[in-house]
């Protein structure tokens, strides 16, 4: 009897300790959320990236190369897709700003999306130079990313999109201070 007391008490204490090491192991703020995505994507943890991801129907999305995802399992066959195409991928974060108001938080991102491709025996490497922006929204005491844009940050395709004349001059104005933020490695 003794024993069973025991065993069920071992029990319960592990089942206890679980969800708090679960919670323990969630991003606390916005930029770690950030982050454990990047890495989430560059290790191809799907389930890590979903935790992280909002699952609304109407979230619109757009990646590189016009692609538009609406809701998540649009974007989730889209990364399942590219998962099983790329042998490996590397996301190092070159710079990161992130604002936050209450429960919002928005970002910009560079980082070089590196590719690797099966071509014969060999491995093709690509390396995407990538500019990102998104908005995440704290629920349930979890960041999710709800939105998100990403574009090149080098033209394509061999020139500028616009003119010398044509562009505007912009003084991009910093609407909080920020502090300068080491890659992630």
């Amino acid at each position: 009897m003794i024993c069973r007391k025991r065993f069920v008490c071992c029990v319960l204490t592990f089942f206890i300790g679980v969800p708090t090491a679960a919670i323990a192991s969630e991003p606390s703020d916005p930029e770690s959320a950030i982050r454990r995505m990047v890495r989430a994507n560059a290790e191809k943890d799907l389930p890590t990236l979903s935790r992280l991801m909002a699952h609304d129907a109407d979230i619109v999305s757009y990646a590189v190369a016009g692609r538009k995802y609406i809701g998540w399992t649009e974007l989730e066959k889209g990364m399942q897709e590219e998962f099983v195409n790329s042998q490996k991928l590397e996301i190092p974060i070159h710079e990161l700003t992130v604002w936050t108001k209450g429960d919002l938080a928005w970002y910009a991102m560079e980082l070089d999306y590196i590719r690797y491709v099966a071509e014969g025996s060999e491995l093709k490497r690509t390396v995407l130079p990538m500019r990102e922006t998104g908005v995440l929204e704290r629920r349930n005491g979890n960041w999710q990313l709800l939105s998100w844009h990403e574009s090149f940050r080098s033209a394509q395709l061999g020139g500028s999109l616009t003119s010398p004349s044509s562009a505007v001059n912009r003084n991009p104005v910093r609407t909080s201070p920020a502090e300068p933020v080491a890659p992630a490695r």
